[in-house]
């Protein structure tokens, strides 16, 4: 008798956490998804903006994904050329001028200063 009712017991408690864990929100979701409420109201998240992907080729064009859209070197992103997609960024040409869009721009890739240590490491060298 009294394993029957810890049995209720104990499903009524992983009855209870299983609705609380419910309420946490996905980490793994992106900050800018938009959820099931907030398409129903018919709000929407502002869309990524910026570079997704760079794709470089050394024999033939690269190409890149801004804002959705698939472009090449010399192809059109609205009313503006591609002239040039390296690593991390994308340099594009319209009527206003040059426009550099980056592909992390919080993030400033800065040479390194070649000491003996860094050298010895590149190299796999022992010697001093």
């Amino acid at each position: 008798m009294m394993r029957h009712d810890s049995f209720w017991v104990f499903s009524a408690a992983l009855i209870g956490v299983g609705s609380a864990l419910a309420q946490v929100p996905d980490p793994t979701r992106p900050p800018d998804a938009v959820t099931t409420s907030e398409a129903a109201v018919g709000t929407v998240a502002p869309a990524a903006s910026g570079v997704q992907t760079v794709i470089l080729r050394t024999a033939g064009k690269s190409a890149a994904v801004i804002n959705g859209q698939y472009v090449e070197v010399g192809g059109k992103l609205g009313d503006k050329r591609v002239l040039e997609i390296s690593e991390s960024e994308v340099v594009l040409k319209g009527e206003g001028g040059r426009e550099i869009i980056k592909m992390t721009p919080a993030i400033e890739k800065m040479p390194i200063k070649m000491t003996p240590a860094i050298k010895r490491r590149e190299t796999r060298t022992t010697e001093k």
